[in-house]
């Protein structure tokens, strides 16, 4: 079994990054002078990772604003709206309003791939949103039908992921919707049908394709999970006893299962030893081919020394894993 570790997403930005953006949106910098403090803030970011352990690095999305927002601004035919709040979080996101056709005219994140790929010589990850997760947290005005819709939002999405391919070791696509109780159990079905139709148009090798849920399981939602032809990262610390009872029941015989043990949403820094119990009562559960031990959500729920605080037990969980410590 092959072991490794990494974050689930983002990771808070650095307080001179936040800086550098306020004082852009304000007129006061030069959008050369954002870029430059971006990329000492991601070099600082892969740095933390690395000294960490870690063997996935991210790029951290330093520069999303929440998950829809780079697709939402890069693509043709989406206006951004208000804020809602994103599933059941003190956290907000800009709603997507589809008012026209969409198309894709340009990589949208193609420029911090290959920024990850320069400043780190470890396996690397990026994030992209589900199509699922897309369609569902954005409003349409515009199309008649939801097949149209899906239609051209894979569209988008493979040839954004076109692109990457070549800078990336590891594509986490993020589909949180598929594990929304509020959504019905067939939508959330033709959820997995439609990550299983986006999927089989890149050429990307399904284990090293993450299918990412989170702030829920149990059984019933693992159930569907377990239609996806792709590898899963699940959400063990906010619902944990569902979680395990899932696993447990239905097991897990896929390449590829990313684990979130670490508590994205919780300042409080865990025990290793007590993580690394869980996780070898989890891997009896399981059959898998890879492991990654990650966090359970974005980290940029907390601030930023508690994150780094994160990573650190992140590290320390693989080594034990490994045996490589006691």
């Amino acid at each position: 079994m092959e072991l490794y570790s990494g974050i689930c997403g983002s990771y808070p930005r650095p307080p001179e990054l936040r800086k550098a953006i306020d004082r852009y949106e304000k007129g006061y910098i030069t959008k050369e002078e954002l870029n430059s403090v971006y990329l000492k803030s991601l070099r600082m970011i892969i740095e933390i990772q690395e000294r960490a352990g870690l063997n996935i690095i991210s790029s951290g999305l330093l520069m999303w604003d929440d998950l829809l927002r780079p697709f939402a601004k890069g693509l043709e035919g989406i206006k951004l709206n208000g804020l809602l709040r994103f599933f059941d979080n003190n956290f907000y996101y800009r709603v997507p309003v589809i008012v026209d056709k969409i198309r894709r005219k340009k990589p949208i994140v193609l420029s911090e791939a290959k920024n990850l790929a320069k400043h780190t010589t470890r396996l690397k990850k990026l994030v992209l949103p589900g199509p699922f997760t897309f369609i569902q947290l954005s409003r349409n005005e515009y199309y008649s039908s939801m097949r149209s819709l899906a239609d051209d939002i894979l569209d988008a999405l493979v040839d954004e992921i076109k692109d990457l391919a070549k800078f990336i070791d590891f594509l986490q696509i993020d589909e949180p919707s598929l594990v929304d109780s509020e959504i019905p159990i067939d939508n959330r079905k033709e959820g997995v049908n439609l990550v299983n139709e986006l999927v089989s148009r890149i050429d990307i090798p399904r284990d090293k394709i993450i299918v990412a849920t989170y702030f829920h399981l149990d059984e019933q939602c693992y159930q569907i999970l377990l239609n996806l032809k792709t590898g899963l990262h699940i959400d063990m610390i906010s619902t944990p006893r569902k979680a395990f009872n899932a696993l447990k029941e239905y097991g897990f015989k896929g390449d590829l299962i990313s684990l979130g043990l670490v508590d994205s949403r919780n300042i409080k820094v865990e025990n290793v030893e007590e993580i690394a119990n869980k996780a070898y009562d989890i891997l009896d559960e399981i059959h898998a081919k890879a492991v990654i031990f990650s966090t359970n959500t974005w980290l940029d729920y907390i601030p930023f020394e508690n994150a780094r605080s994160k990573v650190e037990v992140l590290g320390k969980l693989l080594q034990i894993m490994r045996g490589e410590v006691t």
